[in-house]
């Protein structure tokens, strides 16, 4: 049975949709089970080269009207493999500075075997049924998810991201258009060259200016929560402004993500 990509699965990709159009759709989503991903790795170079170290969730209820209510949470680490441990014999390898990066041997955790814990998360994602995968840039969670374990993702899936890059930033934008502090708000996000020098879209970002505390960063299950936050903060922020033609602003950016 051939492995089904993330590139090939159900991804909303939201594109040319208004304010009112997409909080639409997520309210549509609000029957369903929201399980928000995230993973650490070794590095970013996908799941033939890195390992997981980290795979967390928590499955919650969204209530449209008032953010979530958490049901159940996975979170568990991985012992590093021989592959990975040849590596730090490598000169100028960046393996175990990642690892520092992303809090590895720390806590009271029982590093357990990748395959082991793989078979684990997705038996936990079954008990969800037909749910909404949540995470913020979904694309490498996904595939190092499917990659790593040979199971398809089959459910539809959500990458925060893309509420940021198509919704968030352009409604910002556009107040800017009028408004200091919007123009301030951009100027404290910066640009990325991950954005192709567009005003950046990372939640280490995007956090911080909606006033979340980002203590903890780089731990999975954190970094779910700080997605979740992140995308209440959106959300209400989209709300308050739904009146605004983000047109051009999103379509400037939609330039640029198909560069």
């Amino acid at each position: 049975m051939r492995l089904k990509r993330y590139s090939d699965i159900n991804e909303n990709k939201m594109w040319y949709k208004t304010i009112p159009e997409i909080l639409e759709w997520l309210e549509s989503k609000s029957s369903m089970p929201w399980i928000w991903l995230d993973t650490e790795t070794t590095g970013l170079g996908g799941p033939k080269v890195q390992q997981l170290t980290q795979i967390s969730g928590i499955a919650t209820k969204y209530d449209f009207s008032n953010g979530f209510e958490e049901l159940e949470s996975y979170d568990q680490k991985i012992k590093l493999d021989d592959e990975t441990k040849k590596k730090f014999l490598n000169k100028g390898d960046t393996t175990k500075k990642i690892l520092g990066f992303n809090h590895y041997g720390s806590g009271s955790f029982k590093y357990r075997n990748e395959g082991d814990v793989l078979d684990e998360f997705f038996g936990w994602l079954v008990n969800y049924g037909k749910c909404l995968l949540v995470a913020q840039n979904a694309g490498f969670d996904m595939n190092m998810l499917a990659g790593r374990s040979g199971n398809g993702i089959v459910n539809e899936v959500f990458d925060t991201k893309m509420l940021i890059q198509l919704y968030y930033i352009p409604a910002l934008q556009k107040l800017a258009e009028t408004d200091e502090s919007a123009v301030n708000k951009l100027g404290e996000i910066g640009v990325s060259e991950r954005d192709n020098g567009l005003v950046s879209s990372s939640l280490s970002k995007i956090g911080p200016a909606l006033g979340i505390n980002m203590t903890g960063y780089h731990d999975a299950l954190t970094d779910c929560r700080l997605a979740m936050q992140m995308y209440e903060g959106m959300v209400d922020f989209l709300k308050l402004n739904s009146e605004l033609d983000i047109s051009k602003y999103q379509a400037e950016r939609i330039k640029s993500i198909r560069l």
